[in-house]
């Protein structure tokens, strides 16, 4: 860990070249994530890495997914069983989705029913996004189990800063009789709000299953609605309504490949949540208290049998926030939740009570420190604590120094421990301890660097363990991988602005990422680069190129995984200052590749478009 340590501190210092516009900020961009208080902190004055993508960057995106888009940031890789509407797993420094959090418009939107409740990305469009947070590393203190990754928090369609409506459209067409639509509405009002968003794609896809035996299509059709409302009651009461609801279908492969005629696999998806909260301003104490619902029923269809998974959860939380002084801010609270899922055989349910509590000081007017503390009581398996500490350190106007240490915990799923096929009753939880080092330097105007080391170790990994042949006759169980298992390495990001119309961006990450016996967790890139530019290159017009290299990963049961280059571009116009065409290609180069084993990627796809407003 100090050899690691120090490299990064003398990458930091010596790199230098493109860097990326995404992934680094100037020393006044806020986050919202970082700390519970939930308040605006600016990134210079928080230990934690967040990244911040805005809703410009979501808009002009290459890529069709948010997780693919996502899969630019340093520190973030993407696997999925095919395209649009496939499975798709998002990890944050070689831990996937179940150690990661995931928030719509403050709704976890996290599957119970899922093998190990986690959200699938692969329906997730960059359409009517806001703003998207990434909070990298263990944040149980701040958000509970499961937040061992870290967190990804979403906000949908920024409402217009002053009193006024918004409304935007959205047209698209291209390769694989792909359509895409979507309309947003935005208002602000003296008192309060409303932002309201829909999309819909459909496509016919391509065969996700690699290989000649597998030719038949799979297409997928999705409609995405999102609502967020406030108003100040009084002058001191806001109250304050969300939802996020998904329904799709879409077919899917087995690992066998196309199911036997006249059967087709599909699955269908119908996720639905709400959050209602009220916000109460005292003057001393400002307290939040709100209740959440998220409910999914999906349904996998495999050769004329049918298997549903229908997940529920309930949550109340309670947040007061004191601010003692200019130096001092305390936060604390507690919340409750329940989980359950039905899987038809086989069903589940659990409990969670949580007390936390977290300190904001800034010591002097250039060190920002934070502590915080959790105690979560689970109805299986008892109380757990969990902590952070953190600092961020300014050397002058320009450099910030940060340092973060934490432990976090997961639970095992409600599938992991009651599925009839693959469950053991016998898991108990993973613990785990974090520790991550950084420096960010801004040169000026469009020009800064970011290095950060870090270091991930789990006690007791759970891992799914094949116990006979594979595919078939096929069994397994999910199992205590005893021992340290640890996932380490070092994140470079940054940009550089050429001139007033040309930018330079781009990041390395390094993981090392195996458990307590060597053996390389799947499907995390040993090498991960991005490279690429943004220019407006002539009046009313602009275009960007994206590269993105992964290399080293280890085999998939037996299979080698290859190392892949993909290369996205884009081009548009604009034809008023309210509306533009554009022109976009994934996979430019029309590369072969894997994210996962046999199951292949799209090939070269071309998609045109309008975005309008008024």
């Amino acid at each position: 860990m100090n050899k690691l340590l120090f490299t990064a501190s003398c990458l930091a210092v010596c790199a230098a070249g493109a860097a990326q516009a995404q992934e680094v900020f100037g020393l006044d961009e806020i986050t919202f994530s970082a700390n519970k208080a939930g308040a605006q902190t600016p990134l210079d004055r928080t230990g934690a890495t967040v990244q911040v993508i805005t809703q410009d960057q979501l808009e002009k995106a290459d890529e069709t997914t948010l997780a693919e888009f996502l899969a630019r940031q340093p520190g973030i890789s993407v696997s999925a069983n095919g395209g649009v509407g496939a499975n798709t797993t998002l990890r944050i420094r070689g831990l996937d989705g179940k150690y990661i959090k995931v928030l719509v418009n403050g709704i976890d939107v996290t599957d119970p029913s899922s093998t190990q409740a986690q959200f699938n990305w692969g329906g997730m469009t960059t359409a009517n996004l806001g703003r998207v947070e990434i909070l990298k590393g263990s944040s149980s203190s701040l958000y509970g189990s499961r937040a061992v990754g870290g967190v990804v928090n979403i906000s949908t369609i920024k409402r217009p800063e002053e009193p006024g409506s918004k409304t935007t459209l959205a047209l698209e067409g291209g390769s694989y009789e792909t359509y895409r639509a979507a309309a947003g509405y935005a208002y602000s009002g003296e008192r309060g709000g409303v932002s309201f968003g829909i999309d819909r794609v459909t496509t016919n896809g391509f065969s996700a299953k690699s290989g000649a035996g597998s030719t038949e299509p799979d297409g997928y059709e999705g409609t995405q609605i999102t609502f967020s409302a406030d108003v100040m009651a009084t002058d001191r009461l806001k109250l304050g309504l969300s939802a996020y609801a998904l329904d799709s279908e879409g077919d899917y492969d087995e690992f066998a490949g196309d199911g036997a005629p006249p059967y087709d696999e599909y699955n269908t998806t119908e996720s639905r949540g709400v959050r209602a909260y009220a916000e109460l301003m005292t003057g001393a104490v400002d307290h939040t208290l709100s209740f959440s619902y998220f409910k999914t029923d999906r349904l996998s269809s495999s050769n004329g049998f049918d298997t549903i998974f229908d997940g529920e959860r309930k949550r109340i939380d309670y947040t007061g926030n004191y601010v003692a002084s200019d130096v001092l801010t305390l936060t604390f609270g507690a919340d409750w939740e329940e989980e359950s899922f039905n899987s038809g055989a086989d069903s589940g349910s659990t409990e969670t009570a949580g007390l936390f509590g977290e300190l904001l000081f800034a010591a002097t007017s250039d060190l920002d420190l934070s502590a915080s503390v959790r105690l979560d009581d689970h109805s299986t398996f008892g109380s757990h604590v969990t902590g952070r500490l953190a600092a961020a350190y300014r050397l002058g106007d320009a450099t910030v120094l940060r340092a973060v240490a934490a432990t976090g915990f997961r639970a095992p799923s409600l599938y992991e421990l009651n599925s009839t096929l693959y469950g053991n009753p016998a898991l108990q939880p993973e613990e785990s301890t974090s520790f991550e080092l950084g420096v960010e330097h801004d040169f000026g105007p469009g020009r800064n660097l970011k290095a950060t080391a870090f270091h991930t170790r789990i006690d007791n990994l759970i891992q799914f363990v094949t116990l006979t042949s594979f595919p078939l006759p096929f069994t397994g169980q999910y199992r205590q991988v005893p021992g340290e298992s640890t996932s380490q390495g070092i994140e470079l990001s940054g940009e550089w602005t050429v001139n007033d119309w040309l930018g330079l961006f781009g990041n390395y990450t390094y993981t090392d990422a195996e458990d307590s016996t060597g053996a390389r967790l799947l499907r995390v890139p040993g090498h991960d680069v991005t490279i690429g530019l943004g220019a407006a290159f002539a009046a009313d017009w602009a275009g960007d190129v994206t590269l993105r290299h992964v290399a080293d990963r280890p085999a998939e049961f037996g299979t080698p995984m290859g190392d892949y280059t993909v290369v996205n571009a884009g081009v548009s116009y604009a034809f008023t200052d309210n509306a533009e065409g554009y022109l976009r290609i994934e996979n430019l180069l029309d590369e072969t590749y894997e994210t996962t084993a046999s199951y292949q990627a799209s090939g070269r796809a071309v998609y045109v478009g309008l975005r309008a407003s008024f």
